[in-house]
């Protein structure tokens, strides 16, 4: 029917057009084209701006706009509520249901929005990787999966915003007591009690794999599992900033009291048990048989219909990995234990004259990560190797024994080592003869002498990026 615009099209078909805007920027864009659509837009407001939101977030919208509108009362802060250990518990389960009539979004929960399903994105992305295929660094997650995966992931942002890590310092731990502490734990009870059974399967596999990935910051954390409660509490952020910056430290501001005071042992009682004694509860209320912790399934169960690769072996030795063997996806995180100059060959990698070049030879793949504004610490690795594979294709004139060598199979991490180890140097001097250097004559001992190591005379005046023609030299 066409009755507010001037445009040679029924308002119907314009306000149609506006429901597939992907973004409120485009809406808004759309909006300023012409008096007329934006009469259109006045007509529909509500459904038109929900339309986008759901292009935006998806089918999970209700449980990512119920996330935004925390608070939940305007005249009360976050901390003054949600927090009042004496609020009744079904109350604080039932305040800001999970929404799915029309109504009006504002422009700040506009903001969040978008800022909440990037975040979300990234999540997804890491789950997909580790838990679908390690052959794609974006989600490949079907639409049902990916919609159980963001429904759990807002319902656990809910969660951690009612019950948050830094709501509490230590004087107010202590004055909540034994009793304050089971208050708050029967809230959380009432909360999860909310949700169908299989929702919450779904989120209790969400928050094994949160779990996971929190358990994998540091290997020298005597105490980690005695923290990764309180690491929980701070919600889903807390899992992406680990995930980029593999430390615990990143997650700290976001916690009301010190870690450090935790590291002799200390357990927070207010935190034990943050998932696993209300689900425990629900479980057995419900007579479900509760999910086994140690189910080798336990961060995919529920959530995915199919994983890729869970079977594969390594494409050189033929040892079984599935998705923890190393591809292209995940280079950037196989340097977690070892240090680029690991993977010079024998002494090589105890001669400054090579080390030091060598660790110029990098810079460029880490400055081209902060020119992408990438602030994962590591991510510039996946491309430094596949350089290194690039160079080996190159180098294979003739046939040798690294064919069939190539960057987009599956490796396990013992036959990656041997083949970085093999090609590292063999990249570097092209690297090197490629930025101006003339290579001395070479030293016979090639990359096992043992000159080179205490003598800089000879380290500097010999090429030790070569393959040995004689013994080790002393």
């Amino acid at each position: 029917m066409r009755a507010l615009n001037a445009l040679p099209l029924d308002d119907d078909i314009v306000d149609r057009m506006m429901t597939f805007c992907p973004t409120f920027g485009t809406l808004q864009s759309m909006i300023l084209v012409s008096k007329g659509f934006y009469s259109v837009f006045q007509t529909h407001p509500k459904s038109i701006t929900r339309a986008v939101a759901y292009n935006i977030v998806g089918p999970v919208l209700p449980q990512a706009l119920r996330v935004v509108r925390f608070p939940y009362f305007p005249n009360l802060n976050a901390s003054t509520w949600t927090h009042n250990q004496h609020s009744d518990p079904d109350t604080m389960a039932t305040t800001c249901p999970e929404e799915h009539s029309p109504s009006v979004i504002t422009a700040e929960e506009k903001k969040r929005l978008l800022r909440n399903s990037k975040e979300a994105e990234t999540l997804e992305d890491i789950y997909s990787l580790t838990q679908k295929d390690s052959t794609s660094r974006t989600s490949v997650l079907t639409p049902i999966e990916s919609m159980r995966f963001r429904r759990a992931v807002y319902r656990i942002w809910h969660y951690s915003h009612l019950f948050s890590a830094d709501r509490f310092d230590w004087d107010e731990l202590e004055d909540l007591g034994e009793d304050g502490a089971k208050r708050i734990q029967r809230q959380r009870t009432a909360v999860l009690r909310e949700y169908p059974t299989d929702e919450l399967q779904q989120l209790y596999t969400v928050v094994q794999f949160m779990r996971g990935i929190l358990k994998g910051i540091s290997d020298e954390e005597d105490n980690l599992e005695k923290i990764i409660d309180i690491l929980l509490a701070v919600g889903p952020t807390a899992v992406t900033r680990a995930w980029e910056y593999r430390n615990r430290e990143s997650i700290e501001d976001d916690i009301g009291f010190p870690l450090y005071e935790l590291d002799g042992g200390d357990e927070v009682p207010l935190y034990q048990g943050y998932y696993d004694l209300p689900l425990g509860i629900i479980w057995t209320e419900r007579k479900v048989t509760p999910p086994k912790e140690d189910d080798p399934a336990v961060q995919t169960k529920w959530i995915l219909d199919e994983v890729r690769g869970a079977n594969d072996t390594c494409s050189q030795c033929a040892t079984p990995g599935g998705l923890t063997l190393l591809t292209e996806a995940n280079w950037h995180r196989f340097t977690l234990a070892l240090a680029p100059n690991n993977f010079l060959k024998s002494n090589l990698k105890n001669n400054a004259s090579v080390t030091k070049p060598f660790t110029a030879a990098l810079q460029p793949f880490e400055q081209e990560q902060e020119r992408l504004n990438d602030v994962a610490p590591d991510d510039w690795v996946g491309a430094w190797i596949s350089s290194v594979f690039d160079v080996a294709v190159r180098q294979r004139a003739g046939g040798t024994e690294w064919d069939g060598w190539d960057k987009d199979k599956s490796y396990c991490q013992p036959c990656l080592t041997k083949f970085l180890e093999e090609h590292v140097w063999r990249w570097l001097l092209e690297e090197r003869v490629k930025g101006g250097w003339v290579s001395p004559e070479n030293c016979w001992y090639g990359y096992d002498c043992r000159t080179m190591v205490h003598k800089s005379a000879h380290a500097n005046g010999k090429n030790h990026l070569c393959v040995p023609i004689k013994g080790d030299s002393s």
